[in-house]
């Protein structure tokens, strides 16, 4: 069972979209932004998994379009170069509706005791220009099962 309570990683205000200063209290960033964050595994008997919360303000998709997608990176060193890293795609969502709360669950399985990730929310860029919706994102948020996994905002060595 999930741990009902959410551990909070980042909280501001990003705004996304094609309309510049229509959130004026929010930084706008465009068409996307990705957060940076280090999860932690704190207990090796607990499960493989964690679920990533977003928050939003004012999201609303057309009926017809796929969503805003939210892609999730996992960070490796390169095997063959170990002075580079690699970017692999970890999970992918899309943020559809009018909803507040989104969960992007992720299976780690496999991976090791600190992972860096980064979660990229963007805009949904298949409805016509001009039409993109803007909304504001407020929260990144981190559920795991007796907190098995912790998350700390930014990579930490």
């Amino acid at each position: 069972m999930l741990s009902s309570q959410a551990e909070l990683v980042w909280q501001g205000r990003i705004h996304l979209g094609d309309e510049p200063g229509i959130y004026a209290d929010a930084a706008y960033s465009g068409l996307a932004t990705e957060l940076p964050l280090t999860l932690e595994r704190t207990n090796p008997n607990g499960p493989h998994a964690t679920t990533l919360v977003l928050d939003t303000d004012d999201l609303r998709t057309f009926q017809g379009y796929p969503g805003h997608p939210v892609e999730v990176f996992l960070f490796l060193p390169d095997p063959a170069d170990p002075n580079h890293w690699n970017r692999t795609t970890l999970a992918t969502a899309r943020l559809t509706g009018s909803n507040t709360r989104y969960e992007i669950p992720l299976d780690l399985t496999g991976r090791g005791s600190r992972l860096y990730l980064g979660v990229r929310v963007g805009v949904d860029t298949t409805v016509p220009a001009g039409l993109y919706d803007d909304f504001v994102l407020r929260r990144l948020s981190n559920k795991a099962v007796d907190f098995t996994y912790v998350a700390s905002f930014g990579f930490r060595a």
